[in-house]
């Protein structure tokens, strides 16, 4: 038996920190020494630990609190206007069912759900709904038609405001951090799969019940991340190093 294959790249930051925390210390309580990789072992460690540093640093951004209040500002646009456009449907006025119906059709291009995709996604999401209802006359026009300039106004001001502010956050977390997080993140995967090899080769040359026990171990916890990773809701981009 050797350890199940894992794509890391899919896992988000905050569970790749997660699942190699948990790993590390499933390595430790088999001990390290016994199992041959407390080289290996204290190399992976050694880049988990800078990595989920910069992780915390990103975290804590003077920036980062208004970026969640920015979100939450525009997902609450979004989901008002989502909801009156659909009320719309069920009017009385033929005229008024059909622009609500035109909204919402142009609305369901772009996937439902769209406000619980990741952050950036869903600013250029919202970025093209606003520019085909500024710019396509039949959309428009059924715009007009509901009187709906308000809701697209708060709309276009939070998803721009959002943008400017995650620009600014990530300026100031790269003048502070000339490590990058998604750098640190590879050289992690890397020490990842060099202890994976000790483990899988030491399993094999000098087997003990203590390898046993931990390759047990490890493909319990990645059964449980692939698990993970396919239960998703699905989303219009990948996110295999988000911010959030």
């Amino acid at each position: 038996m050797i350890v199940t294959a894992i794509d890391l790249r899919s896992l988000r930051n905050a569970e790749f920190l997660q699942f190699c925390a948990t790993l590390s210390e499933l390595v430790v309580s088999n001990d390290p020494v016994v199992l041959n990789v407390v080289v290996q072992h204290s190399t992976f460690q050694s880049k988990l630990d800078e990595m989920t540093a910069l992780f915390k640093r990103e975290r804590s951004s003077v920036f980062t609190q208004a970026l969640v209040l920015l979100d939450e500002r525009r997902d609450k646009a979004i989901n008002g206007l989502t909801g009156v456009i659909n009320g719309y449907r069920d009017h009385f006025d033929p005229d008024t069912i059909q622009a609500a119906k035109l909204l919402s059709d142009s609305l369901d291009l772009y996937g439902v759900g769209f406000a619980r995709i990741n952050l950036q996604s869903e600013t250029s999401t919202v970025n093209g709904i606003v520019h085909d209802w500024e710019t396509k006359p039949g959309l428009t026009a059924a715009l007009q038609k509901l009187g709906l300039a308000g809701w697209v106004a708060e709309l276009k001001t939070a998803n721009q405001l959002f943008e400017q502010k995650y620009i600014e956050r990530t300026r100031e977390y790269g003048a502070a951090n000339p490590d990058n997080l998604q750098s640190k993140r590879q050289e992690t995967m890397v020490a990842y799969y060099e202890l994976r090899k000790f483990i899988d080769a030491n399993a094999i040359v000098n087997p003990s019940a203590a390898h046993e026990r931990l390759k047990s171990e490890l493909n319990a916890l990645i059964v449980q991340y692939i698990d993970l990773m396919k239960n998703r809701p699905a989303e219009s981009a990948t996110e295999t190093a988000p911010v959030n």
